[in-house]
């Protein structure tokens, strides 16, 4: 399997606070299959979480991919960042502040929970004016998706593409994102389902019972698109075509 979104390298936001975690976090996604991983520290929280690209960003993450190699975890990692979408988003890539995951042209990025709809569209316009692809953060959590889950299917159309995370499955986030999560895989409008890991105890990187519960739910197939197939064409920059079909507008969910 190939992880897409977790906060892994040591000391840089809310995630792995030193390197003995970080390895601790790789030994668990190892054995959970994983076997690649895009590294996505929080970005662009200013005052709180910026990790821009720069130097010391690459070196962060240089040290991470030794410290691994020197203790034989056969983990391959990759560069990316989750972007906390702003004002100035669109300034922040044009200039190259801010990247893709590998950087490649697929733009991880999340909103405030609280954002609402048409604050979210400009944000994603901003992005699309750069010619790059917006791959929605966790987009179950977001208040104004599991009040209109249609959305996400709009969103697809527009070009943007959908990551989820594995623990909304299982509901460790509540009713309501497992809720909005159980409806946009029915529906097919997920791209790929990440592990948002931030430690070795809650939220890990343990992907396998993701895989299962996908699998149990809707055969084979599902895991190995949003496990394997589709966070590799994400690496590579490839065309993930536009997916899923429309669910209807009014929605009840367990709270």
């Amino acid at each position: 399997m190939l992880d897409i979104h977790i906060h892994i390298l040591p000391g840089l936001d809310d995630g792995s606070p030193d390197m003995d975690t970080s390895l601790a976090m790789a030994d668990i996604a190892l054995r959970s299959g994983v076997t690649r991983m895009i590294v996505t520290p929080h970005s662009n929280q200013m005052g709180r979480f910026e990790n821009f690209a720069s130097p010391s960003l690459a070196a962060d993450f240089r040290r991470l991919k030794e410290a691994l190699e020197a203790e034989n975890l056969p983990l391959r990692i990759y560069p990316g960042m989750e972007i906390f979408a702003d004002l100035d988003l669109k300034e922040k890539i044009q200039r190259g502040a801010l990247y893709g995951l590998n950087r490649k042209n697929y733009y991880l990025v999340e909103f405030p929970f609280d954002a609402d709809i048409e604050w979210m569209n400009d944000r994603i316009e901003d992005m699309m004016d750069c010619g790059v692809i917006p791959l929605i953060a966790h987009v179950e959590r977001y208040y104004s998706i599991q009040d209109y889950p249609p959305q996400v299917y709009e969103w697809i159309q527009m070009g943007c593409r959908i990551q989820i995370n594995k623990g909304s499955i299982f509901g460790r986030f509540g009713g309501r994102c497992k809720g909005c999560a159980d409806l946009l895989l029915d529906h097919g409008l997920v791209t790929a389902v990440a592990s948002d890991a931030h430690g070795i105890n809650a939220r890990t990187p343990w992907l396998r019972d993701g895989y299962e519960e996908l699998e149990r739910r809707y055969g084979s197939r599902a895991p190995e698109l949003l496990l394997e197939e589709n966070p590799r064409h994400i690496l590579k920059g490839e065309t993930i075509p536009p997916h899923g079909i429309r669910p209807e507008r009014r929605l009840h969910f367990r709270l």
